[in-house]
């Protein structure tokens, strides 16, 4: 199988010691002959590696049909009588992640907002989140009046860092949000085991890894509410769209009534229930449950075909100085990879910086994405959030005073300035289109000198 647009003399001529080595021991098979443009940079007019698109989010005669079926039902709303595909997606996702309960909501933002508010996450609070992140894990914290307390990363895994939590928690510590980053796994178990010693509440923001295992178990299964998000970009998606997963009756009832209005419970007519608490209308309606019923049926498919290629991948990466994959956690089993993230080592490519190198990918036809440029505890929206009035009148000047000079994340700064994703519907192909995607970085490498 062709993993090498370069001949074997190109290679020899430019490859470091190590990947002439791998190529002497078979690890990266060389090449016959191939054209001058096929070795040149596509940023500098040479061929791309690869020559496909990867449209997504994708479509499917099931999804067609599903939505036409709602649309001529007259029944678009999740309440009306006969309506049925909100709840049965619902029941068929609780199946699918091993949980009791599920509550679909608009988005995966309303799904985090519903569930820390299950939790019992309020005004004065605290909680643990990671500074690598999507900014609705921080602003759903935010929108209940608590505190965002940020635990660094692991810097080879991209995942709030356990051994960082404890020094993070005092007295006001409600609850800890981890997130799954890039579709794998965070860890868990270091996790929930902190979190237990502490009484804390553990909200899984599962919102990029859907389907993601650890230790046997999905994602979102793993703590007291685990949440996804099916926004146009995620595994499955309906354009926006989220949902919370649980086991405990409780916690799952709180959530069902505060994403519908403060509703008493989920049972009985609606005309002769109660509202309870004042809440948002979070509720997922019958067409975006008409879009995402079908996919449940392609999801392990997907899951499982990009587990296939993104392994395939690292196990070729690692032939190339300076690239770091996004390292897993023992027990990490099938994964989304929502984005195959990597760190790149400039040192490596002649100093050649992030943003040209990210180009260069993108010319060869590698689609990226860059979630990881934000350290989410520096941006505009803590700082404004801790001069507004509110959280003035509820958190003292002192604790204000301490949570702005112990708010630093270095690893997490440092990735910022190294890391990169590829998007998951790269890895939704055959091998040979995850060779191209190899190819297309091992070209960038062996001609980082024409680069500047």
């Amino acid at each position: 199988m062709k993993k090498n647009n370069l001949t074997r003399r190109q290679f020899l001529g430019t490859a470091s010691a190590g990947a002439i080595a791998a190529v002497a021991s078979g690890a990266i098979p060389a090449c016959g002959k191939t054209s001058k443009d096929a070795t040149k940079l596509a940023i500098l007019g040479g061929q791309r590696a690869v020559n496909k698109s990867f449209p997504w989010p994708q479509t499917h005669e099931s999804i067609e049909e599903s939505l036409l079926s709602t649309y001529k039902s007259g029944k678009w709303y999740r309440f009306e009588r006969g309506a049925k595909k909100v709840s049965t997606f619902e029941k068929r996702l609780a199946e699918l992640t091993g949980t009791k309960k599920c509550v679909g909501t608009g988005s995966g933002t309303q799904a985090l907002h519903s569930a820390l508010y299950a939790v019992g996450v309020d005004a004065g609070d605290e909680v643990l989140v990671t500074p690598y992140t999507f900014i609705a894990s921080v602003n759903a914290i935010i929108l209940l009046n608590a505190l965002p307390v940020f635990v660094d990363i692991d810097i080879e895994t991209f995942q709030m860092d356990p051994a960082k939590m404890e020094e993070k928690i005092n007295g006001n510590t409600k609850a800890v949000e981890p997130v799954h980053i890039a579709g794998l796994s965070a860890d868990m178990d270091g996790i929930n085991k902190i979190a237990k010693k502490h009484n804390l509440m553990v909200v899984e923001d599962a919102c990029q890894a859907l389907f993601t295992e650890y230790k046997g178990k999905k994602c979102g299964s793993l703590g007291d509410i685990g949440c996804f998000s099916f926004q146009a970009s995620k595994i499955i998606g309906c354009g926006e769209g989220g949902a919370a997963i649980g086991n405990d009756d409780e916690l799952m009832n709180r959530c069902y009534s505060f994403h519908t209005l403060g509703v008493e419970t989920e049972t009985g007519s609606p005309a002769r229930r109660r509202w309870m608490i004042g809440a948002p209308k979070y509720r997922m309606n019958e067409f975006e449950g008409s879009v995402l019923l079908p996919q449940l049926d392609l999801l392990e498919e997907r899951v499982n075909r990009r587990t296939e290629n993104a392994e395939y991948l690292t196990s070729n990466l690692k032939d190339i100085p300076g690239i770091l994959p996004q390292k897993h956690y023992e027990g990490q089993g099938k994964a989304t990879y929502y984005t195959y993230d990597f760190r790149y080592k400039k040192e490596h490519f002649n100093d050649v910086s992030l943003d040209v190198f990210e180009k260069a990918l993108n010319a060869e036809g590698i689609p990226t994405f860059r979630q990881s440029i934000f350290e989410l505890n520096k941006e505009p929206v803590i700082e404004n959030t801790l001069n507004s009035r509110t959280f003035k009148k509820i958190f003292s000047n002192e604790r204000l005073k301490k949570y702005r000079e112990e708010n630093e994340c270095p690893n997490n700064a440092q990735r910022c300035k190294e890391s990169i994703g590829i998007w998951h519907w790269a890895l939704s192909g055959t091998k040979e289109d995850t060779d191209n995607i190899y190819n297309g970085i091992l070209k960038i490498y062996e001609n980082r000198d024409k680069l500047t």
